[in-house]
């Protein structure tokens, strides 16, 4: 397949990837985000969304507005900085940082990013990796020799990854005890890799900023002062999907 800046437009690879949804994800590359616009980035997320879960995307003001930031985010749209659930408020926001979705449950962080992973094979420059921190706790305590360790930590500096739920993982046993989500997070910071996670409130009160510091106290002093740099902060918001 000719690449799409040489000899074809959105519009026509849009129609052509809807045209069959078995054989989409396989047959169409999409290089940057630059060449499709919020619009075309929508139908494919709510078209990706009703395929994998069998339903509609629910699309009430609170979904939306916890959508629209992630898109203006991925979109490189300067939308982004006057989401009002960015919460500049904690940590500066900047383009070159990941995101980290705090909120209650059930408001579909993990749905979302699911999705994303999905839509993002077609989009080399933002392809990531999704894995749940408990996911990761049991890939390392599979890890049987100090090769496979290296292994896994080249597994996790992949340039984007998805981290679900951090916080909610218990400690690893593998020859001792080991925070496996503290040295992933630790190892992405050195590499400069761009890291997407999301975290349920840690307090009745559903306050980010004591969720933040209580990841801290979970993660060490070492991690907390990193995560400002690290993330920008989303706050999502509205009561849970499940009930």
């Amino acid at each position: 397949m000719q690449r799409i800046g040489e000899t074809q437009k959105t519009g026509q690879l849009l129609n052509r990837m809807f045209k069959d949804k078995k054989t989409q994800s396989s047959k169409i590359v999409i290089k940057q985000m630059d060449e499709i616009s919020k619009a075309e980035l929508w139908k494919i997320f709510t078209r990706t969304f009703f395929n994998m879960y069998g339903k509609k995307l629910k699309q009430d003001e609170d979904a939306l507005k916890n959508l629209k930031v992630i898109f203006y985010y991925f979109l490189r749209d300067e939308k982004f900085f006057k989401c009002k659930n960015l919460r500049s408020d904690i940590t500066t926001p900047s383009l070159k940082k990941g995101l980290l979705i705090i909120g209650g449950y059930g408001l579909g962080k993990s749905n979302y990013f699911e999705v994303f992973e999905k839509v993002f094979q077609n989009f080399p420059s933002l392809r990531f990796k999704f894995y749940t921190s408990k996911e990761l706790v049991q890939n390392y305590e599979m890890c049987q020799t100090p090769l496979d360790k290296e292994w896994f930590f080249k597994d996790v500096n992949r340039k984007y990854m998805f981290i679900d739920d951090i916080n909610s993982e218990r400690l690893a046993s593998n020859y001792g005890k080991v925070d496996v989500i503290e040295e992933v997070l630790a190892n992405r910071y050195d590499k400069k890799l761009t890291t997407f996670a999301s975290c349920n409130y840690t307090n009745s009160d559903k306050c980010a900023q004591q969720t933040l510091e209580d990841l801290g106290l979970r993660y060490g002093g070492r991690i907390y002062d990193r995560l400002h740099e690290i993330f920008n902060i989303i706050e999502f918001v509205g009561v849970s999907y499940r009930r």
